[in-house]
């Protein structure tokens, strides 16, 4: 009976249990240097898929408005009266309740010296209700308010300055009024419209404007109203009308020798003035 021994995989196959596996690796493998991280990772399994993000939307503009060719938005309208078109008429339907101010502007006379000289112009007007109640709006004789009764006045007269001078009228209590005629006046020297180039322009609460420009205005026959005279004091800029609810205004471009000329040639015969024939007296 030989003792030689047998391998030990033999002998634990014969006991029945697995034996132990031989390494295959070999002297050479154990002497060569190691791999490096980085080829250690590449031999490895490979990584798991990187879950990948729903793309992200891409936010639609808002559309463009489409603005029909030739037409204006509402801040752009501007018309403009002159000789040719001396009368525009806003509809009953069309007119708001909004505020509608009354600029009057001019050019400054400049000096020798290039400075700008003060001047002696300023906003004024004739009313008429329809009960056939007048009166004036002007800062000569302090009229600055009427008609009405405390705070709730139709047409206010704004502070001036050398920018301009405004009238407010309110909108919603305008269709009180059956006429208005809004004029420009000196108040110690003739009016010189040709040099100051008076301008009136109605402006709306959107934005849209009437302009009314003075071009040689017309002297009327009420005393001397020739340009540069020394009683043409007032020119006479345009006048506002109340027709079945719609509202017209008329450019007028008329020079006239003082306001009391002027409410005496247009039906405000009525109304009580100072020798001055500028300012007014109470009756």
């Amino acid at each position: 009976m030989s003792t030689a021994a047998r391998p030990a995989e033999e002998v634990h196959n014969f006991l029945g249990r697995p034996g132990p596996r031989r390494s295959t690796r070999t002297l050479g493998d154990h002497l060569r240097p190691p791999l490096p991280p980085t080829a250690r990772a590449a031999t490895g399994p490979p990584a798991p898929p990187t879950p990948s993000r729903p793309p992200t939307p891409t936010p639609t503009p808002p559309p463009t408005p489409t603005v029909a060719v030739g037409s204006a938005r509402p801040g752009e309208r501007v018309l403009e009266l002159d000789g040719e078109r001396p009368v525009m008429t806003v509809r009953a339907g069309e007119r708001t309740g909004a505020t509608l101010r009354i600029l009057l502007q001019w050019d400054r006379p400049v000096t020798s010296t290039g400075l700008r000289r003060s001047t002696d112009i300023h906003l004024g007007c004739l009313w008429e209700t329809r009960d056939r109640h007048s009166g004036v709006v002007q800062s000569l004789g302090d009229r600055l308010m009427a008609p009405g009764f405390g705070a709730r006045q139709v047409l206010r007269l704004g502070p001036r300055s050398e920018e301009g001078e405004e009238i407010l009228a309110d909108g919603k209590h305008l269709d009180v009024l059956r006429r208005v005629y809004l004029y420009a006046y000196a108040r110690s020297s003739a009016l010189d419209p040709l040099t100051l180039a008076p301008r009136l322009s109605l402006r709306s609460r959107d934005g849209g404007r009437v302009v009314l420009t003075c071009a040689d205005p017309t002297p009327t026959a009420g005393g001397d109203a020739r340009p540069g005279a020394a009683g043409a004091r007032v020119v006479l800029l345009a006048s506002l009308h109340d027709v079945d609810g719609d509202l017209v205004v008329r450019r007028e471009n008329v020079l006239v020798a003082d306001q009391r000329t002027l409410a005496h040639d247009y039906g405000f015969a009525d109304l009580p003035w100072a020798p001055d024939g500028s300012t007014p007296r109470s009756p």
